[in-house]
């Protein structure tokens, strides 16, 4: 869209220029739906001129001395006279500018999509494990910018809206194809740990297997998982016959060397895989909405929609590791049901 983008933003300054009485009917394009900055300036400068008594030919003497009072001088170089009567030029029909106004929001749309998952994916690589919960926020901001669109949107006249919101199949995205972000080590050692001492997994309500990048490890720790849900003893046997079960095949060596392994507490390695798995998944949302914006066949509604469904595993990540990170340490652990095993005897199991 970026050429069309140009020409019609400046279709839609034509149409202004050349019948200014129109403006007050088109407050709703904001100044931040421009492409660029001398646009979005003159777009605010036309809509603080009184054109009621105007006249035709007075038009382009008050638009330049309004233009002259703009602030900033590379703003004001950009917008001399005769690129003003190139705007006008540029118009092929100044009754239709309503329609180039939606035109305009379309483009934003896409526009600020795209801005929003190259920024997302920037800070997801980027970031530092334990400032993950700062870096996703961003996702909360995109969230926030998107809203704003969508507010924009349904401002719109509704006949603009019909004729441009046009229904679209659902898009096909291609998915990334290998991961932004991995700690195979802090998986393992999650696991370890929990081999070691296993009701540490009551700490860990937050993680989940799917946020284990390594198969065998997710397996593991999904079979854990499930046999402390069902207060079952868990060991390298009983996790790896609960892993057959739920059909996870699981190395018995692998089980052997991690039951073996010396590592600090699985909390601290566990909010390490809990992180990684975050920002990765803030990655792959900012991969989609990047592959969203460029379906030019998207209207603004569904490039809305589809983009506020990519960020919403975003929004549960962040939630989760505030949750993990927030909670007292100090803070006793849950009862344990009736007939539940004491976990200093946890082998011992009553029939």
């Amino acid at each position: 869209m970026g050429r069309l983008t140009g020409k019609t933003e400046e279709a839609l300054f034509g149409a202004m220029l050349l019948r200014p009485v129109a403006l007050p009917h088109m407050r709703w394009v904001p100044p931040g739906a421009f492409s660029r900055p001398d646009h979005a300036a003159l777009w605010r400068t036309l809509h603080a001129i009184d054109f009621s008594d105007v006249t035709t030919s007075d038009v382009p003497t008050v638009v330049g001395a309004a233009v002259d009072q703009i602030e900033e001088a590379g703003l004001r170089a950009c917008l001399r006279p005769v690129r003003l009567m190139e705007f006008v030029s540029a118009c092929p029909n100044p009754r239709n500018a309503a329609l180039y106004g939606g035109m305009v929001l379309d483009a934003a749309a896409h526009r600020t999509v795209e801005e929003a998952g190259m920024q997302l994916r920037q800070k997801a690589q980027s970031a530092e494990v334990d400032q993950a919960d700062l870096a996703l926020a961003d996702a909360e901001h995109a969230q926030q910018r998107l809203r704003h669109l969508s507010t924009a949107w349904e401002q719109a006249p509704e006949t603009v809206r019909n004729l441009l919101d046009t229904p679209a199949q659902t898009p096909e995205v291609a998915e990334r194809r290998t991961r932004a972000r991995t700690d195979v080590q802090a998986e393992a050692d999650t696991v370890a740990s929990l081999l070691d001492r296993p009701e540490q997994i009551r700490d860990l309500r937050q993680l989940r297997p799917e946020d284990f990048s390594d198969s065998q490890l997710a397996s593991a720790y999904g079979a854990m998982y499930a046999l402390d849900q069902r207060q079952a003893p868990i060991d390298t046997l009983t996790v790896a016959w609960e892993a057959q079960r739920r059909g996870d095949g699981i190395r018995e060596d692998l089980l052997q060397t991690l039951e073996r392994t010396s590592v600090p507490s699985a909390a601290w390695s566990g909010d390490q895989v809990l992180a990684i798995a975050a920002l990765d998944r803030m990655d792959a949302a900012g991969h989609q909405l990047r592959n969203l914006s460029r379906i030019p066949a998207l209207a603004p509604s569904g490039l809305i929609e589809h983009s506020e469904t990519a960020l919403q595993p975003v929004a549960a990540d962040r939630d989760r590791l505030h949750a993990t990170r927030e909670a007292d340490p100090a803070a006793p652990d849950p009862e344990p049901a009736p007939h539940a095993p004491d976990p200093a005897d946890e082998m011992e199991i009553d029939v």
